[in-house]
């Protein structure tokens, strides 16, 4: 289709203003002349259409409600480049300019796309025009904008150091002309108010005035509308929008869920579009990650705002769609302050996990093992025993084993943090389903009566569910809460000491999300006498993580609480399968065997995206590779090394079709070696699997009817080789998108369990890679060698404010000897006790002078001897200061014998 600029403005440009803008004909100005016509009063020169008129000529102007101009719109024909304008349109802009001092924005469009452009920013791409309210607002907010240079930040939001620093970098960010950011912070340090104390400076900067805060789940919309702004921007209109009901249009805080806008209107068309393009000037995203929600980027593409990024993934572990949404680099966020360094500042707790194995959980369950009853058991459940067989990994999802539960309870109660009653300490137990929730309620009952109310299930399946978690965050009892989904985020509740994984969690957010239940420190807690005592003192120094292992998989390891590189689980399977099959190269081949796998991994090759800018700089030995003039066998070293990382960069596919492939591939191993246990093993999986698709009786399953009966024949297997598995890829692989695992009720066996391994896992508390040029400082290699002076304390110090400005003497002294902090980063061992050494010094300055002093004098000295092993300083003005000046230090000695004093101190050497 073809239009010409005529007909594009009538059929398309015009019925958009009107109808979906909802712009006025009175409003609305075409073929304006930019020469003759006066901006400034409203009275504008139209073109007549009459023979050839001077002047230049304004597609549209659109109007405020005083006819004064809010912006212009370029048109072109509708196969024309929508920005083929630009220049054009920037010379009437300019007219304009010149009358009334304010450069209006511009529209360009060629009916099937918009840009935007204006003052101070790049030319954009945006959905749509926007409405003469957005326009007027727009326009009033630029003639008043601030220099958020100049923005005072509201302490009152956020008064810790790194994260008024957070807000500041995410201000001068936006003051460079950036409209999108990303905040990668740590859950529990503070990301909600970084995001409060961010609008409220916008606001007062008149960058922005609506805001859209979006999140994923209703209970953390309602935590944000009445803990957010509630709490921090109590004088904005607000609301919170709700799919049920008409959207409130009049406010200027607003608060939804993402399914919410998603949700579809009776007339056509996604809820969101209830508002126009122009009408939020900030959204705000909490945990955005496009893999979570909103993958079809809608949010993104209709409004027109500026676009601020939450997250509390790792960044080495986010997804790189979500760097590319928020226009960062890949692994460098805008902001980020990350657990390691909010466990370092004492802004969060460290873990200490224990990954447990039981028999039952590692190893699962075979019929054949079992003694006679429990057999019996199995046929009652119309099961055979000699059949009988489920791998770990599926307890409480196709069997359960109240002997194992059982032993979850106990090993649980033996290991977890308890308070001074020798109960447990708050706790979340996140079970793998309601009923095994249920059951480990059961077990507890049974085994501890004495915690039958300190126990309770949180579901949402239950009627009024809330009531439960109210009384868990806000009472002393419930202690411990299973849950399933509920408390995995949204919750905050500082003193939880033990967190218990009774499910293999996949989802890397899903994870560090329910991590951070536990990762607040002792300086959040409220109720400190439901924190464990340690020397008579209730602290929380860390948290314990009991990580319960089914199968291979444990959380701890999956997701690496040392950061893992994966950005997804799905494409290392990829690598994973690649890397097998070049494995197999090293093996004595036959010339029809070494040929299929070849092909095998060329095709793999084929389907990497060489668009990519990471996979570019490895075309030349893609190509060299896939030219099949070399032989593999002979590149192996290069085909893991530089071919096997791109692999993640081709379309992963169904994930039940990769698993399928991945054990065929293990096949060609097996029947290499004439492994005919593994062999029988991986028959059996990928049977069950084949046996399941068949039974689907899909047409596209049927079609295949000869071929997955040559499959099922034992003969197939008897006689395996590698074209058979070769053939299982190519015929049967692709038809594993139709398994659907049989949903069986859940099979009982009370088997005897026991404890196999419990492997500890203490978070390492990593160094701040910036602190090595410090730790090779003149002044740190004089600590080592000889010790340093007070006075030199405080220049080390004024180096470590400029990595991290909370790193100052007054605020590490609250947690730990500063002096101890320097040997950490040291890594000095071994040395006496710094406040020790202190006051052995001065002792010797005390026995030295014994006949000089009198007891008023020492006992002065002593409270001296304190004064400067804990603030590491001591000058004349400290005498004239609370707590030294109440001794009246001048009625004890003259000025001559303070001045010695301080300068003997100064002598004093610290290491």
């Amino acid at each position: 289709m073809d239009l010409s600029e005529k007909e594009t403005r009538e059929k398309i440009i015009d019925p958009w203003l009107n109808d979906t803008a909802g712009w006025r004909e009175d409003y609305i100005k075409r073929e304006v002349n930019s020469i003759k016509s006066d901006f400034k009063t409203g009275s504008y020169e139209i073109k007549r259409g009459e023979g050839k008129e001077e002047g230049k000529f304004i597609d549209y102007v659109l109007l405020d409600e005083h006819s004064k101009p809010l912006a212009i719109i370029e048109a072109k024909r509708f196969s024309l480049d929508a920005e083929k304008g630009s220049i054009q349109a920037t010379t009437y802009q300019k007219d304009i300019e010149s009358q009334i001092n304010f450069a209006v924005p511009i529209f360009m469009t060629n009916g099937q796309k918009w840009f935007f452009k204006e003052k101070g920013y790049p030319t954009r791409e945006v959905s749509g025009p926007f409405s003469q309210k957005d326009l007027q607002r727009r326009t009033q907010l630029a003639k008043e904008r601030q220099k958020l240079g100049n923005i005072e930040i509201n302490t009152n939001i956020v008064n810790r150091s790194r994260n008024v620093e957070a807000v500041k970098q995410i201000l001068n960010h936006l003051e460079k002309g950036n409209r999108k950011a990303l905040i990668n912070m740590a859950t529990g340090t503070g990301k909600t108010r970084v995001a409060m104390a961010i609008i409220e400076a916008l606001i007062r900067a008149r960058y922005v005035q609506n805001v859209l805060f979006v999140v994923d789940r209703i209970s953390l919309g309602r935590q944000t509308f009445n803990e957010g702004f509630g709490s921090f921007l109590k004088g904005e209109p607000k609301t919170l929008l709700n799919e049920e009901h008409d959207f409130e249009m009049d406010k200027r805080m607003y608060v939804s869920t993402v399914q919410t806008l998603k949700s579809k209107r009776a007339e056509g068309g996604f809820k969101l579009q209830n508002f126009t393009p122009g009408f939020f000037d900030l959204i705000i995203f909490d945990e955005a990650h496009r893999s979570y929600y909103d993958q079809e980027r809608l949010l993104f593409k209709y409004f027109d705002a500026i676009q601020i990024g939450l997250t509390a993934t790792p960044s080495k572990s986010e997804a790189r769609d979500t760097y590319d949404l928020f226009d960062c680099p890949r692994g460098e966020p805008t902001v980020k302050y990350d657990y390691d360094e909010a466990v370092r500042d004492s802004v969060l707790a460290p873990y200490e996990a224990q990954i447990i194995a039981t028999k039952v959980t590692e190893l699962g369950i075979r019929g054949i093992e079992l003694d006679n009853e429990l057999k019996t058991e199995l046929i009652k459940q119309d099961e055979d025993p000699d059949h009988f067989k489920s791998p770990g990994s599926r307890f409480e999802k196709y069997f359960t084993d109240d002997k194992t539960n059982e032993l979850i309870v106990m090993e649980f109660m033996n290991s977890c943090y308890k308070t001074d009653d020798d109960k447990p300490c708050k706790t979340i137990f996140f079970c793998a389903s309601v009923n095994h929730a249920n059951r480990l309620k059961e077990r507890f009952d049974s085994l501890y009566p004495n915690l039958c109310d300190d126990t309770v299930v949180i579901v949402s399946n239950k009627d009024r569910y809330m009531d439960e978690v109210k009384r868990f965050l806000k009472d002393s009892s419930p202690r411990i809460a299973l849950s399933v989904g509920v408390l995995d985020t949204g919750i905050d509740l500082p003193e939880i000491m033990n967190l218990v994984f009774v499910t293999p969690v996949f989802s890397n957010i899903r994870f560090w999300q329910m991590l951070g239940r536990g990762t607040r420190s002792f300086s959040a807690c409220k109720n400190k006498s439901w924190l464990p005592t340690i020397d008579g003192i209730h602290n929380k120094k860390d948290f314990r993580l009991l990580d319960f292992k089914f199968g291979d998989f444990t959380n701890v390891k999956q997701h690496q609480l040392e950061v893992t590189d994966k950005s997804r689980i799905t494409e290392d399977m990829k690598v994973k399968i690649f890397n097998k099959e070049v494995d197999l190269l090293n093996k004595s081949l036959t010339n029809n065997e070494k040929s299929i796998i070849e092909k095998k991994i060329i095709d793999d090759i084929n389907q990497i995206d060489r668009k990519s800018f990471i996979v570019k700089p490895k075309l030349e030995i893609i190509k060299k590779v896939v030219s099949k003039k070399i032989d593999l066998k002979e590149h192996i070293e290069a085909l893991k090394k530089e071919i096997a990382p791109l692999i993640k960069f081709t379309d992963f596919g169904d994930a039940r079709v990769q698993v399928f492939i991945s054990r065929c591939v293990d096949l060609f191993s097996y029947v290499k070696a004439d492994d005919s246990e593994a062999k029988l093993q991986e028959q059996d999986f990928l049977m069950e699997r084949i046996e399941n698709v068949w039974s689907s009786n899909l047409q596209v399953v049927r079609a295949k009817h000869e071929k997955i009966m040559k499959v099922m024949q034992e003969k197939f297997w008897n006689e395996l080789t590698f074209a058979d598995i070769d053939f299982l890829i190519r015929e049967i692989a692709p038809l594993m998108k139709y398994y659907e695992p049989e949903r069986k009720r859940i099979i009982h066996i009370n088997a005897p369990d026991m404890l196999r391994s419990i492997e500890e896992f203490k978070m390492p508390i990593r160094e701040d890679p910036d602190l090595e040029y410090i730790k090779n400082s003149e002044l740190m290699q004089k600590m080592v060698k000889q010790g340093v002076t007070w006075k030199e304390l405080y220049e080390i110090e004024e180096e470590l404010t400029k990595l991290n400005s909370a790193w100052t003497i007054e605020n590490i002294q609250k947690r730990e000897d500063f002096v101890l902090f320097l040997r950490g980063i040291l890594n000095l061992k071994d040395l006496p006790d710094p406040q020790e050494m202190i006051k052995n010094e001065f002792e010797r300055l005390i026995v030295e002078n014994n006949k000089q002093y009198n007891a008023g004098q020492i006992n002065f000295l002593r409270l001296l001897e304190k004064f400067f092993a804990f603030n590491k300083h001591l000058t004349p003005k400290d005498l004239t200061s609370h707590p030294l000046t109440d001794e009246n230090p001048l009625d004890k000695f003259s000025s001559e014998q303070l001045k010695e004093i301080i300068k003997e101190a100064e002598k004093i050497r610290i290491k």
